[in-house]
């Protein structure tokens, strides 16, 4: 009995230990390798300048590490073609960035089939490497140009800086998320952030889904300037779920292009917060199953939005196609805020003085005032409007839908009611503010004059 019960003890602690094992976080006993194209370096004091022995080339170095090392380039030109496979691996440029001043970390891979850096593990990342397409055009095999390629999960590419070869064949990606040579061949949750990536023929990233079993789902597109590609500047294809937000894109082919069909429909894809910017398109929807591209809470480049000839003759910014929700668009730049919608409000309408006494106990009536890309009446969440000092302070105590138009667009306007006292106004106070958010839960703010009176 006595045997039994031991032999039971070491089975659950056997299990335990593995469980513990597995589950350890990778990173714990995390090492350090160098990489310096002089073989040497300062390890010792985090230094590219010293006698310490250092890996010449990348490849090297991931072959030598382990799951959850890091691995530090130091500035200079490495011609290699790198494959990251091991898991929880952080390949990077000393300073971390190739979109500053610094000196630059450059990787010219001498050929980029399937890509100059293919990342097939899991939770790695790759930071602050410029990756050149220098390879050789025809006679040479002709096939894409990847820069980079993300086929695992929850890889982040960051701060990188890609540089394609422009209008020649064979056409470049800078760089391609989808899954097929690992795992259940789809790559989930990739972040490809703050990078910057110019003269792409193809496109500047590409997330793409083929089957099934070749896919990439829930992927994070963020922070990046694509400029000057004579080709796409961001497609999502076939791709569920792909969030892209905060991209700056200028002086591209077209700036953002979506595609889904009947058989992988790329559902809950959305382009918001993006500034879209002098490209000689904005948007375009090439899907197949009649799916709308969500491209909504942009900024444009004019404040009347992007051009469409039938849905927004008036626009001044870049032009859309068919079937693209832009509606509404961002007004101005990009803010810390996004979305967020600045309206235009009326203080006391009718009445051009706004003169405004706190101490009376009365209502304030504000107007909500539509616009091309705004129609207060059926899209502001009347309960969470609040007016003041600030934008803050007042709660809302009812609004009137029926005060028609006030601004002359053809549009009804929304006027709703604020306590004075509780607004926070003062006499140095020379603007109040009106603050709340859309049905969608989308920020609002607007402001006007106001005389303030003791």
């Amino acid at each position: 009995m006595l045997r039994t019960v031991c032999s039971l003890i070491m089975v659950v602690g056997a299990a335990y230990l593995i469980l513990v094992m597995g589950s350890r976080d990778p990173r714990t006993n995390a090492r350090t390798l160098w990489v310096d194209d002089d073989g040497t370096v300062g390890a010792a004091a985090s230094s590219c300048d010293g006698p310490d022995p250092a890996y010449i080339r990348i490849q090297a170095a991931i072959e030598a590490a382990e799951d959850g090392d890091e691995i530090r380039i130091c500035p200079g030109v490495y011609r290699e073609q790198i494959t990251i496979h091991r898991n929880y691996l952080t390949v990077r440029s000393v300073d971390g960035s190739a979109v500053d001043a610094s000196p630059d970390t450059i990787l010219l891979p001498e050929e980029l089939d399937p890509a100059g850096v293919w990342i097939l593990g899991d939770g790695n990342v790759l930071e602050g490497l410029v990756i050149q397409d220098t390879a050789a055009g025809p006679p040479h095999p002709v096939h894409l140009h990847r820069l980079i390629w993300v086929g695992g999960d929850r890889n982040t590419v960051r701060r990188n800086r890609l540089v394609g070869r422009g209008p020649t064949g064979p056409a470049d990606i800078g760089v391609e998320v989808h899954g097929g040579d690992v795992g259940n061949g789809v790559a989930e949750r990739n972040e490809i952030v703050e990078n910057e990536i110019l003269n792409v023929f193809s496109h500047a990233i590409l997330v793409r889904s083929l089957a099934r079993d070749r896919a990439a789902y829930w992927t994070v597109i963020r922070g990046n300037q694509i400029h000057d590609n004579p080709g796409n500047g961001i497609t999502v294809d076939r791709s569920p779920a792909t969030r892209v937000e905060r991209n700056t894109l200028s002086r591209n082919g077209v700036a953002i292009v979506f595609h889904s069909e009947p058989a992988f429909p790329a559902i809950e894809t959305m382009f918001r917060c993006n500034q879209i910017v002098g490209n000689r398109t904005g948007a375009r929807n090439a899907a197949t199953d009649g799916l709308v591209m969500r491209a909504e809470y942009n900024w444009w480049g004019n404040e009347n939005g992007p051009r469409h000839d039938l849905r927004n003759s008036g626009g001044g910014g870049d032009a859309v196609g068919d079937n693209v929700a832009f509606r509404p668009w961002l007004t101005g730049p990009l803010e810390e805020i996004c979305p967020l919608l600045r309206i235009r409000i009326d203080v006391m309408p009718g009445d051009t003085t706004n003169r405004i006494h706190p101490g009376s106990h009365t209502l304030i009536p504000v107007a909500l005032l539509s616009s091309s890309g705004f129609i207060p009446l059926a899209e502001v969440d009347r309960r969470r409007l609040h007016f003041g000092a600030t934008g803050g302070e007042s709660a809302v105590v009812g609004c009137d839908s029926l005060i028609g138009d006030l601004n002359g667009d053809g549009i009804g306007d929304l006027v709703c009611y604020f306590r004075s006292e509780l607004t926070g106004l003062g006499p140095d106070h020379r603007v109040a503010r009106l603050r709340g958010q859309t049905l969608e839960g989308v920020a609002i703010e607007g402001q006007d004059a106001v005389e303030i009176l003791p």
